[in-house]
C-alpha cells in the first residue's frame, strides 16, 4: 500500500507543553527511512518557518511499514524548505494514518 498521498495526524509529545496535533498529508514514500508531509499550516520554528516537516522513525530498526496496517510510529520531526537542506527540528510524536 502507497503511503504517498496519505492524510496523517501527529500527536506532539515532545515539547510537552505544544498545545494541538499536526495534520498534514504524505508527499513522498518512504525513502532513506524518512517521509515529508505538508502541514495544514506554516509552523514557526526556531531556524525556519515550513509547512513541510521531515518525519524519520525515532526507534532504531524502526519502519513506516506499521502506517500501512494503521498501527502508529513514534517519530522526529523536523521542519524543511524545498530549495535548501536546512532543517530545524521541533517535535517528537507519534504519526498515524487518519
Amino acid at each position: 500500500m502507497s503511503l504517498k498521498g496519505r492524510n496523517v495526524r501527529i500527536i506532539v509529545g515532545e515539547p510537552w507543553d505544544w498545545k494541538e496535533n499536526l495534520f498534514g498529508t504524505i508527499l513522498t514514500e518512504p525513502k532513506e527511512n524518512k517521509i515529508i508531509v505538508k502541514l495544514t499550516k506554516e509552523i514557526n520554528g526556531k531556524k525556519l518557518t515550513s509547512d513541510l516537516l521531515e518525519l524519520k522513525p525515532r526507534y532504531e530498526k524502526e519502519t513506516f511499514k506499521p502506517l500501512t496496517q494503521n498501527y502508529s510510529v513514534t517519530v522526529n520531526g523536523a521542519l524543511v524548505t524545498i530549495d535548501s537542506d536546512d532543517f530545524d527540528f521541533i517535535i517528537i510524536g507519534s504519526v498515524t494514518i487518519d
